[in-house]
């Protein structure tokens, strides 16, 4: 899934300005994906739960969509504009997965990784992937029987900030199939 995540976002261009205020103290998944829940409970296979972010701040306006759904992975991606529907107007990607490499070679290893402990006594692991404009940053880790990862195509914001955004999701309560 790394893989298959770090080659759709690849090529867009990070436009998310993060503020170093962010804060995990909210009771729900930050609104701009409130017009895709319904989707996301329509789109999981059942028996299983999907995290979202309490907060991802923004100096732009982000467009969630479902870029891929199957019965062993859930991929939302946040694009530019209303129509974004590829990887050349995306710029991140939340993913949960039951199968394939990743979750065969757990936990990942390499030597951008590093271990990050995320709450809740999950243990999750940043990565950075690429290199200059190219740079794909990822933390992935397991929670719910499923293997969850957050991308975006820069290594900005900085980790602590980016790793937030996962513990944020750690503590949110899941959204779960209908």
């Amino acid at each position: 899934m790394t893989r298959q995540l770090s080659s759709r976002v690849g090529l867009a261009a990070l436009l998310l300005g993060f503020s170093s205020a962010f804060s995990i103290a909210h009771a729900a998944p930050d609104p701009l994906f409130e017009p895709i829940l319904q989707d996301i409970q329509q789109e999981l296979p059942p028996g299983w739960q999907f995290r979202l972010p309490a907060a991802v701040p923004s100096d732009s306006d982000l467009y969630p969509f479902i870029s891929q759904a199957s019965d062993t992975e859930l991929i939302v991606s946040l694009g530019l504009t209303p129509d974004c529907a590829d990887t050349s107007c995306t710029i991140g990607m939340i993913g949960a997965t039951n199968a394939g490499p990743i979750v065969e070679n757990w936990p990942p290893e390499g030597q951008n990784v590093t271990p990050v402990e995320l709450g809740e006594g999950i243990q999750g692991y940043h990565l950075l992937q690429g290199e200059s404009d190219a740079m794909n940053q990822l933390v992935m880790w397991q929670q719910d029987g499923l293997t969850y990862a957050i991308v975006t195509m820069a290594s900005d914001p900085p980790q602590a900030e980016f790793v937030a955004i996962a513990r944020s999701m750690v503590s949110e309560p899941p959204i779960r199939a209908e």
